[in-house]
């Protein structure tokens, strides 16, 4: 039961008064069942708890179930009297939201129907964004701010969002112009930033006091439209905004400078799975930007000490796995946990054929396409090149830069003056086999069949995130992994 459906049980027992003795029950062969529809999805809502609570007679009753793969629910042997209906989904109660409850006269012997159906996108885009008319293109990211140090409401508190926005011009070119804005949060400490684009990457910071957090990538669906996200912000450990200033000047007068890690006394400790839910031992765990570094044991566990508090990135990652990042919630003096699960980089079987014909038709066909402009490489040309690291085969590609060793290794885009992004070095996008955002050294070079890179904002397919650049990646098909 998540934290808002027990909110609401409690609150529900609360308006019944208990009797201080039990009394005689009626013979119990009342049954009240229904289903919940997803209307989000379109499609019923699977693994939804239900909550039924008996108003009366007394002594007060409390029942849970969870629906089935049609959305059903039922509950039996039930004592005739009048009972409350609710029910959470996990997005719900991740938007503290609730369905107003439902009341219900069971007699004896009768089966009662009650159907539920989720809010509609359109209506918690309105919930969270009241007199907003948000389209399905435009959704809302909510939550709360708070001081990492002292659990208080950061009032005031400016929380900026950025993304990149993809239009095309009279001359059918693809244009690539950043977007973003800020907003700050009120008395409590809430926030609210509405008509963000859905189904776009968000980069999210909360900034305060000339101190500034990890920047989060968040995601806001088409379908629901808004997500809630808490931040929080140490001033004990934060980034000075100054320092970040610096650093991204820095890069666009391509010096190198190596920001200090970040450092505290908050503890992180988690297990990582695999997508079987088999344990994953030898990943790598890290907190994006701070010091230290933990490795799994052989039943996938890592505890991570003298962490920074407030909203950070936990980055995990093993040879032959895409790449996990998973927003935390650390606090100074305690210890938090979470939970991973990494996915497998999966070559493709490849198809027999009576012609010979390439094994990568989309890398084939952006080479042979004038209109666009990016470096190739086939597979000869990646075998030739003997590399020990994936990186190793873009050194020498013209517009990038690559910095780094091993799983820290980062590759940069030099394209112009989209060099430098706000947030510092604009590092290009890697994608392999369509996923995008992955470290470059995740990948076995053995295993890559082909590499598109596009240095420029608008040079690449258009289908991927590219401000800084996008190195497509495809990996063989039909061979394994080392």
């Amino acid at each position: 039961m998540g934290p808002h459906l027990a909110r609401l049980a409690a609150a529900l027992l609360a308006s019944v008064v208990t009797a201080s003795a039990l009394g005689a029950q009626s013979p119990a062969t009342g049954t009240i069942a229904g289903t919940i529809t997803d209307s989000i999805r379109a499609k019923p809502a699977v693994g939804a708890t239900v909550l039924l609570t008996r108003l009366s007679p007394e002594p007060s009753e409390l029942r849970t179930t969870v629906t089935d793969d049609k959305g059903r629910f039922r509950f039996d042997t039930l004592v005739a009297g009048r009972y409350s209906i609710a029910f959470a989904t996990d997005y719900l109660d991740s938007l503290s939201i609730n369905v107003p409850p439902r009341e219900v006269a069971l007699a004896t012997g009768r089966l009662e129907r009650v159907d539920f159906t989720t809010p509609s996108g359109a209506t918690l885009r309105a919930v969270a964004c009241p007199g907003i008319a948000l389209t399905r293109d435009r959704g809302a990211v909510i939550g709360d701010v708070t001081n990492a140090d002292s659990e208080t409401p950061l009032s005031g508190a400016q929380v900026a969002v950025s993304w990149t926005e993809l239009s095309v011009d009279s001359a059918m070119h693809a244009v690539t112009t950043p977007r973003g804005g800020v907003v700050a949060a009120d008395s409590q400490g809430h926030y609210r930033l509405c008509g963000v684009p859905t189904d776009t990457y968000l980069m999210v910071q909360v900034q305060d006091s000339g101190r500034a957090g990890s920047a989060l990538t968040l995601i806001v669906g088409h379908d629901g439209g808004v997500i809630r996200r808490d931040l929080s912000l140490s001033p004990a450990s934060a980034r000075s905004i100054a320092s970040l200033d610096s650093a991204a000047a820095a890069a666009a007068r391509h010096d190198t400078i190596t920001a200090p890690l970040l450092t505290g006394n908050a503890t992180l400790a988690g297990v990582v799975h695999t997508a079987a839910g088999g344990a994953m031992p030898d990943a790598e765990v890290r907190v994006r930007g701070a010091a230290g570094m933990a490795r799994t044991d052989s039943s996938g566990r890592f505890t991570l000490t003298g962490q920074p508090a407030g909203s950070q990135l936990l980055e995990t990652r093993h040879i032959g796995y895409l790449l996990s990042q998973t927003p935390v919630e650390l606090r100074s003096g305690k210890a938090a946990n979470a939970s991973v699960t990494l996915t497998r980089i999966v070559s493709l079987d490849s198809i027999r054929v009576v012609a010979q014909r390439s094994r990568y038709a989309e890398f084939e066909e952006n080479r042979k396409n004038k209109s666009v402009h990016g470096r190739f490489l086939d597979e000869d040309q990646i075998e030739h090149q003997h590399a020990m690291q994936a990186s190793d085969l873009l050194r020498m590609v013209p517009g990038f830069r690559v910095e780094g060793s091993g799983l820290d290794t980062k590759v940069f885009t030099t394209h112009g003056n989209f060099e430098v992004s706000s947030m510092g070095p604009c590092e290009a996008n890697i994608v392999v086999n369509g996923i995008e955002h992955q470290d470059i050294n995740l990948i076995d070079p053995v295993n890559i069949g082909a590499i598109e890179a596009y240095a420029g904002p608008t040079d690449g397919p258009v289908q991927y995130d590219r401000p800084c650049g996008v190195i497509v990646i495809w990996l063989k098909r039909g061979r394994p992994h080392r």
